[in-house]
């Protein structure tokens, strides 16, 4: 170490040493600066660039070293070997450009550390080769530790340099040159403090030996190609500065034209934002400058945002609530540098215009309850609910009882007014109920979703009061209407635990309690399911048994009660099942008639009743009228008075020997159109009877609407009339009332001579177990005498 500070101290000009360090130092900046904007540029141009700045690292290293020896006090007379010298020159820019165009750009720091490695080695080689070149009038030893020691200290600082010229981040990159100088630096002098010089008079220089002072010019001129090289560099960055801030300033105009807010950033940084951002962030242009990308959207780093596609996030700025925004992230050059583009596009609109969209999908126009697709969204909730921590709820159906006389009277304006107090009357009801759901499903059907509850109290409670609330009159213009509910109730438990099992079971619940009576509430029962199950059995067994014939028609005969004469009979359904017999009506003629066999099976009831009616007409009963039963859904049918003249005509069967028989049932459930149809039917000529009269809740005013021929007494007023006076009294006023609307009668359910006896005289006609009961087609040709000539017919 002393021989080095001797070295620095005694053995050389340090005039000229500075100025080779000035040199070094001014030759680094402008080789690292052309090198930069070479990587930059392209074509021609980048390749021009390259070579300049290769040279300019070579030519400095030379010139350093060259300036360093001219300033070494050798004390002895000294020259320069022109070959080596000039070969020192080549190999030290050869050496120092490999490593250069090794660790240009931004590529992996291994490679930079390599390339800095042969930089150093070219350096090496050239400071080396030109201190051999270099002669004095003596005898030249070398110290071979400070060899060691100069390159061995120095290689590490040469590669370092160079892998820090190239680091992303631009902290780093500064510290490239001055290492690189700091290498050259202690090469020299640990070479020149590695020289051991010995005058000896005797040694001649050889004849092409170059003198210091005439080495010196070339030296100089090498340096003013460097200053030139190094002005070069210098007006390339502030062009590219320039430039920089020009383009930046044209994005800065170009973006405030922009309907996004834009920011450019530089490693997450904002370095300038539009209007439009500043709008967003409630703060000045010049306040987002500086910011970070994460202090901007809530966390959110560059990193987090991948380029060329859209993300949602959150934008933060003076206002409490952050503003909900898309970001999109793209990189691209200004001036060289490569900069990144953030787009904020505010949401707000787009999240409030989706909003309106969700409730209008989920929600009921009319009434403002949610709607069917809410309440099965609600309850699809509910029951993930209870397969996850077994949270119990309650499903509520309501339907309305009474609402399409509103409808028929007020029509559906004024039905839409009673929804709207309905659905007003129902929140008030549930008002009570911190967790529940409400919903209009359709028409007049609403549901209730109670959470946190299986207990079938409480949900009676509550259908309870909802019925009530319901109940209470309602002024409707000028007018007051009633209506009133039913309500049916089903639990969530291990056994129903979808969302499809919960609503049928409580839709079945709200059958039961319609069939109860109306206006009151049921719960969900086995008891329900298993009719239910039964009900959709029987469905599928009547199908297979209408398609292999196994429906049959029985024949109850009709008698006239003055002479006992046969004028008719009745066309009943049976069933033959395979192993259980013959099955009444009552065991699946509800299914039958609710079902899509209702009018396939009426059609073929009413084809087979008149082909058997025509045979016995055909046999010598020459006044036989058929009595046919009809189905709510062969009424429904506009073409069913064309479909009766056509099974008339294709049996060859006059329409007075056709009865056709409804039920007030029937009649209530379509009005108008029933009433149409039966018109139709009796402009035809054919018989239309009221079955059942009596029974139900018929208006009289019925008998002036409906165009009927006939009365059915029912059998419930026949079974006591010998002794009971309430049913004699019934009796006589329906006789009456028939008598003077010009209607015949027929009693059901004659079963004894003192029955038949007493309706002599209010009845023209009997049918009951008196006479016969149901029958097949051959029991009652037997019977009656027609099996032999219906054979020959």
């Amino acid at each position: 170490m002393q021989e080095i500070l001797t070295c620095l101290r005694e053995g050389h000009d340090a005039e000229l040493l500075a100025l080779a360090g000035f040199v070094c130092i001014v030759g680094v900046y402008g080789s690292f600066s052309v090198s930069h904007h070479a990587w930059r540029a392209e074509g021609r141009l980048r390749t021009r660039l390259v070579l300049m700045s290769l040279v300019a690292a070579g030519s400095t290293a030379w010139a350093t070293h060259m300036i360093a020896m001219l300033a070494y006090k050798p004390g002895m007379p000294a020259g320069f070997e022109p070959v080596l010298t000039a070969i020192s020159l080549l190999i030290g820019t050869l050496g120092i450009g490999l490593g250069m165009a090794i660790s240009a750009g931004r590529r992996s720091r291994l490679r930079r550390l390599g390339g800095g490695l042969v930089l150093g080695i070219g350096t090496i080689l050239l400071h080396y080769l030109g201190q051999y070149a270099f002669l004095v009038r003596g005898r030249i030893e070398w110290d071979p530790t400070l060899v060691t020691v100069s390159i061995v200290a120095s290689l590490p600082i040469f590669a370092l340099s160079m892998m820090m010229a190239g680091e992303r981040n631009r902290s780093f990159r500064p510290f490239g040159a001055p290492l690189l100088v700091l290498a050259i630096a202690i090469l020299h002098v640990s070479g020149m403090a590695a020289l051991r010089l010995t005058y000896d008079p005797y040694v001649l220089f050889p004849p092409l030996t170059i003198e210091p002072q005439l080495l010196a010019p070339i030296v100089a001129a090498v340096c003013l190609g460097l200053f030139a090289v190094s002005l070069f560099g210098l007006r390339l960055t502030l062009k590219a500065r320039a430039k920089l801030v020009e383009d930046q300033q044209r994005l800065g105009e170009l973006a405030n034209l922009a309907f996004e807010g834009l920011a450019v950033c530089g490693k997450g940084v904002v370095l300038s934002a539009n209007e439009e951002l500043s709008r967003l962030t409630g703060k000045p242009r010049d306040m987002l400058v500086g910011q970070t990308i994460s202090s901007l959207l809530s966390g959110l780093s560059l990193a987090d945002i991948t380029e060329g596609e859209e993300m949602d996030a959150e934008l933060s700025g003076d206002a409490p609530d952050l503003v909900p925004v898309r970001v999109l992230r793209r990189e691209f050059k200004l001036g060289g540098t490569s900069q990144t583009v953030i787009a904020f596009r505010d949401q707000r609109e787009r999240l409030r215009t989706e909003e309106k969209i969700r409730t209008l999908a989920y929600s009921d126009t009319l009434t403002g309850l949610a709607n069917r697709e809410r309440f099965n969204l609600a309850l699809d909730k509910a029951v993930v609910l209870f397969e996850s921590s077994q949270t119990p709820f309650t499903a509520l159906l309501i339907d309305l009882d009474g609402f399409k006389l509103v409808n028929d009277t007020q029509g559906h304006s004024g039905g839409d007014e009673v929804l709207k107090i309905v659905a007003d009357r129902l929140r008030a009801a549930l008002a009570e109920e911190p967790d529940h759901d409400l919903a209009r499903l359709s028409g007049d059907e609403f549901a209730v979703l109670i959470g946190g509850t299986n207990d079938p109290v409480h949900a009676s409670a509550i259908g309870e009061r909802i019925i009530r609330s319901i109940k209470e009159p309602l002024a409707l213009r000028g007018q007051t209407v009633h209506i009133s509910a039913s309500v049916g109730i089903a639990a969530v438990d291990e056994r129903y635990a979808s969302a499809e099992q919960v609503f049928r079971n409580a839709d079945l619940a709200l059958y039961d309690a319609k069939m109860k009576g109306r206006s009151r509430v049921s719960v969900f029962s086995q008891v329900l399911r298993n009719a239910a199950n039964d009900k959709a059995n029987t469905a599928i067994e009547l199908q297979e048994a209408f398609e292999d014939g196994d429906l049959e028609l029985y024949y109850q005969p009709q008698i006239r009660l003055s002479d006992g004469a046969l004028v008719g009979a009745e066309a009943l359904i049976r069933w033959n099942y395979p192993y259980r017999g013959v099955l009444s009506p009552g065991l699946f003629l509800p299914v039958l008639e609710a079902g899509p066999l209702a009018e396939p099976v009426g059609t073929w009831i009413l084809a087979t009743a008149c082909q058997q009616a025509a045979r016995w007409r055909a046999a010598g009963a020459e006044d036989f009228q058929i009595g046919v039963n009809l189905f709510a859904a062969q009424l429904r049918s506009r073409e069913f008075a064309s479909l009766v003249q056509a099974t008339l005509d294709s049996c060859s069967l006059p329409p007075e020997a056709l009865e056709l028989e409804v039920t007030e049932n029937i009649i209530l459930r379509n009005e108008a159109a029933t009433i149409a149809r039966l018109a139709e039917l009796r402009d035809l000529g054919i018989g239309i009877a009221f079955d059942d009269f009596g029974t139900g809740y018929a208006s009289l005013t019925m008998l002036k609407e409906i165009p009927i021929t006939r009365l059915k007494i029912d059998r419930s007023f026949v079974r006591n009339i010998e002794n009971d006076r309430k049913d004699q009294a019934i009796v006589d006023a329906i006789s009456r009332m028939a008598a003077g609307c010009g209607l015949d009668v027929i009693a059901e359910g004659i079963e004894t001579p003192e029955q038949a006896d007493f309706m002599k005289s209010h009845a023209s006609e009997a049918q009951g177990f008196l006479y016969g009961r149901p029958m097949t087609a051959s029991a009652f040709e037997a019977k009656y005498g027609l099996a032999a000539s219906a054979a020959v017919a």
